[in-house]
């Protein structure tokens, strides 16, 4: 019934079958487009987020006053995952760049807007491998700032106990939040 009424109102304002055609396909189009253009600002967000935690662990890393009676086990697993951190966010920040590069050279090559086939094709699996790898470092950072705080108030052991139960914390609820909100059913 809904059809035959989109019929009998197309017919009375003289539109064929092919113009509601050509509406509804430059519908399609236009929806695609911001899609898409969506998909390019989270990669953009990602990029960034990225870029800005592993910085903060290139820094952790870089500022830290280390003296000769640091544990090598609390070291050894300081540097460890201050480098874990780094490069999961390098390889999420590079996959968003690169495929953010694909989509800018496709719409240059190909004189029109990059489309949903294009993305599923070519970009959906590493935007995925980006995510996960973005997913992954938050946690480890956390982590990284627990280890941190026992390598930088070692003679303060509260201090340092207060710093790694608050980042624990944080490590919990952020997988719970991402298992909730993120996880695919």
């Amino acid at each position: 019934a809904a059809a035959s009424m989109a019929a009998l109102g197309a017919a009375a304002l003289g539109l064929t079958a092919l113009d509601t055609a050509i509406g509804k396909s430059n519908h399609d189009a236009t929806m695609e487009v911001r899609l898409v253009d969506e998909k390019v600002q989270q990669l953009k967000a990602i990029s960034n987020l990225s870029a800005l935690i592993g910085g903060f662990a290139m820094v952790s890393i870089v500022e830290l006053n280390i003296t000769p009676d640091h544990s090598q086990i609390i070291m050894f697993a300081f540097g460890t995952m201050a480098a874990t951190v780094i490069a999961l966010m390098m390889f999420a920040m590079v996959l968003c760049s690169l495929i953010m590069v694909y989509i800018l050279n496709y719409r240059t090559t190909h004189h029109k807007p990059f489309d949903l086939v294009a993305w599923n094709s070519r970009c959906e699996a590493d935007w995925r491998r980006a995510f996960s790898a973005f997913k992954s470092g938050v946690p480890c950072f956390l982590l990284d700032l627990a280890l941190l705080a026992w390598v930088q108030f070692h003679e303060y052991q509260a201090t340092a106990a207060a710093i790694t139960v608050i980042a624990c914390a944080a490590v919990f609820i952020w997988l719970w939040y991402v298992q909730q909100k993120w996880m695919e059913r």
